[in-house]
């Protein structure tokens, strides 16, 4: 299973955006700002959904379980999270989940495979800077010679693998897009990325039930669709049986019968007839 890697980033006028401006005049403001980056970081890896996972069951974060992850005093984590809801910086989900609302504009991520070709680009540009004299002897030379030659042609091999499966799998790829505009919204660019970095991981059937769910719980958005995505992949669910395996037993110990696809894409979740168009 590849290995990825996330980080923050805020911009250079984070500070000065009218929503944290806000934050920070109230009394222990400073306190809230500071409150609101750790719980950002805390979410990076699920794409700004907080919930724990105790065996098969969902269980929420309570005041305490925020203030000790945090390190914060559970009195400002109280008036923190009401702040939070009434300016739309964070949303609690039916079943408890803490959705940072903004978070899908603050993550960078990259792929273990992408992380270790961007050092070898690295790498090799700075071969390039500098000067092509050696003290190594012929054969030492005839045997890196070697040695890159191999390098490139299993880089090559590497290549013509990954265009091979793009190509075969151009029509399946082509099928989430349209689900995903159909149920969601156009996709932008960097979504359509977003989407293709994780069929490298999972299949393009457990992405269209990422989006279905999105669909059933009316939170149509890529930062929500990525937080069903990572809930799944971090629980080792790599097939459509998985999931929905998965699902049913969630939804058996919630006492809820799940949702099972239903045609329309303008009703609210508690609506029947709530579901995916393809």
């Amino acid at each position: 299973m590849t290995k990825k890697y996330y980080w923050l980033k805020l911009k250079e006028d984070f500070f000065e955006e009218d929503t944290i401006q806000w934050l920070e005049e109230q009394e222990n403001g400073k306190d809230y700002c500071l409150f609101y980056l750790k719980l950002c970081l805390k979410s990076l890896k699920s794409n700004g959904v907080l919930i724990r996972n105790v065996g098969q069951i969902l269980v929420p974060y309570d005041i305490k379980k925020l203030a000790d992850i945090t390190n914060t005093k559970p009195d400002t984590v109280i008036v923190a999270m009401e702040i939070f809801k009434k300016i739309g910086l964070v949303q609690v989900l039916e079943n408890g989940e803490i959705y940072m609302t903004q978070l899908e504009n603050m993550v960078g991520s990259e792929s273990e495979w992408a992380k270790k070709k961007r050092k070898q680009r690295l790498k090799s540009k700075h071969k390039d800077n500098v000067p092509n004299l050696s003290p190594q002897c012929p054969t030492e030379i005839e045997k890196e010679i070697e040695l890159d030659n191999r390098n490139r042609d299993r880089d090559r091999d590497e290549e013509k693998e990954e265009n091979k499966l793009s190509s075969t799998n151009a029509k399946k790829f082509s099928d989430v897009i349209g689900i995903f505009n159909n149920n969601i919204h156009m996709v932008t660019p960097l979504e359509c990325e977003k989407l293709k970095e994780w069929s490298k991981d999972i299949t393009y059937e457990v992405i269209i039930k990422a989006i279905e769910e999105s669909v059933y719980y009316n939170k149509r958005s890529m930062g929500y669709i990525n937080a069903i995505l990572n809930n799944w992949f971090n629980n080792n669910l790599k097939s459509i049986e998985d999931v929905k395996a998965y699902l049913r037993d969630r939804d058996d110990k919630r006492g809820v019968k799940h949702n099972a696809g239903y045609k329309g894409n303008n009703k609210k979740p508690e609506d029947e007839g709530i579901g995916i168009i393809i």
